[in-house]
């Protein structure tokens, strides 16, 4: 099997859960449209999938949340980026709601970004960018951000299985495990909420059983992948660089002042906060 040379044009943001944790906040708007700083949250995902190349964004909404395509309508980026929208209306999953965007992904490669999650950068490369370089640089059915995180928080996780040593750069895995136990982890990097997937992943989200709670998991159809020869590589997280998921009003309110200390007015504002709050 030779490195991949399709380009990846589009990406699919699943944004259709209920946002439970954040309520009264998600009573009123998608928590994917909360704001950070000046902009709505999912907004710094799309600008990051934009500089990367992406031209085509599916969200896989829910019917109750019309606040995204609303915001958005039919193309963002100064019309540079294309929008559309699929409906899942019964929450079965990750992998349920990625499943959605089959016919609009039509049979390209494509990124997976949830909506909920943030990553902050000072590097000269995104993640995105880094990412799209481990498919398209090596014989992969997947490539999948990861970062490291402590291991007595792996049980929050889905953690992946290195093949071999780990350095900064890309590395192989085979295997993946959703939410272990500490002593079941193969190691301390979990899943950072970017994907790229072939095509092909949707035949195996269709033979992906159900799990806890009913829900088909993306660890889970990968894990079918990776047993019929599929090969997934991993881009990690870099130093100055933070993922936030934005599901909770502890990891929303992180998220929100660690992107306005990334802007040279805000963060003036925050860190002034800060010290008349003595904090």
């Amino acid at each position: 099997m030779t490195a991949n040379s399709a380009q990846i044009r589009k990406a699919v943001i699943p944004a259709a859960g209920l946002g439970t944790r954040l309520r009264p906040l998600t009573s009123i708007t998608a928590k994917e449209m909360l704001p950070l700083g000046p902009k709505p949250a999912v907004q710094y995902i799309i600008e990051e999938l934009h500089s990367a190349g992406i031209s085509d964004i599916i969200f896989v909404v829910s019917s109750q949340k019309p606040g995204i395509r609303n915001y958005f309508g039919d193309s963002t980026c100064d019309g540079q980026v294309r929008v559309s929208y699929v409906l899942q209306d019964v929450q079965k999953g990750l992998a349920h709601a990625i499943l959605q965007a089959e016919d609009a992904v039509g049979g390209e490669p494509f990124i997976v970004a949830l909506g909920d999650t943030i990553i902050t950068s000072r590097q000269q490369t995104s993640p995105i960018s880094r990412l799209i370089d481990a498919y398209s640089c090596n014989p992969a059915f997947a490539s999948i951000t990861v970062e490291k995180v402590p291991m007595e928080d792996v049980y929050r996780y889905g953690m992946v299985k290195p093949v071999a040593q780990v350095s900064t750069e890309a590395f192989e895995i085979d295997g993946l495990i959703e939410k272990p136990k500490i002593e079941e982890s193969p190691s301390d990097y979990a899943i950072g909420g970017r994907y790229i997937f072939a095509s092909e992943i949707f035949d195996y989200i269709r033979k992906t059983p159900p799990g806890a709670l009913g829900e088909i998991q993306i660890t889970d159809a990968a894990r079918l992948a990776i047993a019929d020869g599929g090969r997934v590589w991993c881009s990690p997280v870099l130093h100055g660089e933070r993922r936030y998921d934005i599901g909770n009003f502890k990891t929303y309110c992180e998220a929100f002042a660690a992107v306005c200390m990334l802007d040279a007015e805000l963060s003036q504002s925050i860190v002034s906060a800060a010290k008349d709050s003595n904090i």
